[in-house]
C-alpha cells in the first residue's frame, strides 16, 4: 500500500466503519518493525502538537511543563496501552504479536487524532458541538478498540472483549492510583 493521502483516508474510513477489516488489513501488510516504530513516534509527535493546539484554543496557557515531558508522557501512555493489549490478550488465550499490537495501537491513535481535529474545528466554529463530538469519539474509540483486539487476538465475542477492556481499564486505574499514592503523588495528597 502506498502511503498517500487517498490510501490513508480510505484506511481511516474503513477503520471507522469496519474496524475489524481495517485491523486485518494492517496486520496483513507485514510492515517492517522499523516502520512500525517510526509510525508510533510520528503519532506521539502529532498527538503532542495537536494536543497543544487544543489547549491553546480553549484559552489555557498550554502544557504544564515542556513539550518533551508531554512527548514522554504520551509515549508512556501509548506504549502502556500496547503492552496491556498484548499482555492481557495473550493471557486470555489470544494469539496477537507485539509488533502487530504496536501497529494497531499506533493506527488507532492516529484515527483518534482525526476526531481531535474535528473537535478543534468545532471549537472554532460550533463550540456547542464540542461535548457531543467528544462523546462520539469515546464511543468510536471503544468500538474500534474492541474490534482491533478481536482481529489481533482472534477473539470472537465482542461483548466479552468489551467487558474485558472495561475491567482492564479499571484494574489499571486502581494499580496506578496505588503506585502514585505509594510515591506520594496522590491527588489532593496530605
Amino acid at each position: 500500500m502506498n502511503l498517500n493521502a487517498a490510501n490513508v483516508g480510505a484506511l481511516v474510513r474503513l477503520t471507522i466503519t469496519r474496524p475489524r477489516e481495517a485491523a486485518a488489513q494492517l496486520i496483513g501488510m507485514n510492515i517492517p518493525d522499523d516502520a512500525r516504530w517510526l509510525g508510533f513516534v510520528i503519532v506521539v509527535v502529532l498527538s503532542v502538537l495537536i494536543g497543544q493546539v487544543s489547549v491553546l484554543l480553549m484559552g489555557e496557557e498550554g502544557f504544564q511543563g515542556s513539550m518533551l515531558f508531554m512527548a514522554m508522557f504520551q509515549t508512556s501512555i501509548l506504549l502502556g496501552m500496547v503492552v496491556a493489549v498484548q499482555g492481557i490478550g495473550r493471557a486470555l488465550g489470544g494469539g496477537g504479536t507485539f509488533p502487530d499490537t504496536l501497529v494497531l495501537m499506533a493506527w488507532l491513535q492516529f484515527v483518534m487524532l482525526v476526531f481531535q481535529l474535528v473537535q478543534i474545528v468545532s471549537l472554532l466554529f460550533i463550540p456547542a458541538m464540542f461535548g457531543l463530538i467528544t462523546l462520539a469519539a469515546l464511543v468510536f474509540f471503544m468500538w474500534m478498540l474492541t474490534n482491533f483486539i478481536m482481529a489481533l487476538h482472534g477473539f470472537t465475542s465482542p461483548t466479552k472483549v468489551f467487558v474485558g477492556i472495561i475491567f482492564s481499564f479499571f484494574a489499571m486505574a486502581v494499580i496506578l492510583a496505588i503506585l502514585l499514592g505509594m510515591m506520594g503523588l496522590a491527588p489532593g495528597g496530605v
